[in-house]
């Protein structure tokens, strides 16, 4: 992962592409167990084209230079196909916006926090996202009372029923 990291990180520095953070699966390893993943999921903010439609063209035809191979929808770094997604909804947006400054085997990197990938895995309301979410309970690496203020902004508070150990003190 470290040289998908790395490239995401040149990305940024040569303007190719604007602020980007890890999601899904691969960035709640950042704050609980490993999950089983395949891939990176990478929520980016575009770098502005002048026009008025968004592409990832630029960021690929870039990677590719520099030494990503283009696979499906996935950029493949080292061993790790990366998924670059931009923010499909205002919540998604603001986790990219907010994510947190960390570091990877030494390499500097953006992770949603814990609180906005709970909030999203219970807007995406798989039964996979509703586990996650019971492990960041089980794990402790979710402060509850800021993840309901999220829940409370998005109208997401219904889907905590879907949780198996949501704390029912707290709605």
């Amino acid at each position: 992962m470290k040289e998908a990291l790395t490239l995401l990180n040149e990305l940024v520095a040569d303007g190719v592409m604007g602020a980007y953070a890890i999601g899904g699966a691969m960035g709640a390893t950042f704050y609980t167990q490993a999950i089983n993943t395949e891939d990176i999921d990478v929520f980016v903010t575009m770098a502005p084209t002048g026009g008025l439609l968004l592409s990832l063209t630029p960021i690929y035809e870039a990677a590719k230079a520099k030494g990503a191979v283009v696979s499906g929808e996935y950029l493949v770094v080292g061993n790790w196909p990366v998924q670059l997604l931009p923010p499909p909804n205002a919540l998604v947006e603001e986790a990219l916006l907010s994510a947190r400054s960390t570091t990877f085997d030494g390499v500097p990197t953006r992770v949603m926090t814990a609180e906005h990938l709970c909030a999203i895995a219970l807007q995406t309301g798989r039964q996979k996202d509703y586990a996650r979410v019971s492990l960041f309970i089980d794990d402790g690496a979710v402060d509850i009372g800021k993840t309901l203020v999220l829940l409370r902004r998005y109208n997401l508070i219904g889907q905590t029923g879907q949780v198996a150990n949501w704390p029912t003190s707290a709605s």
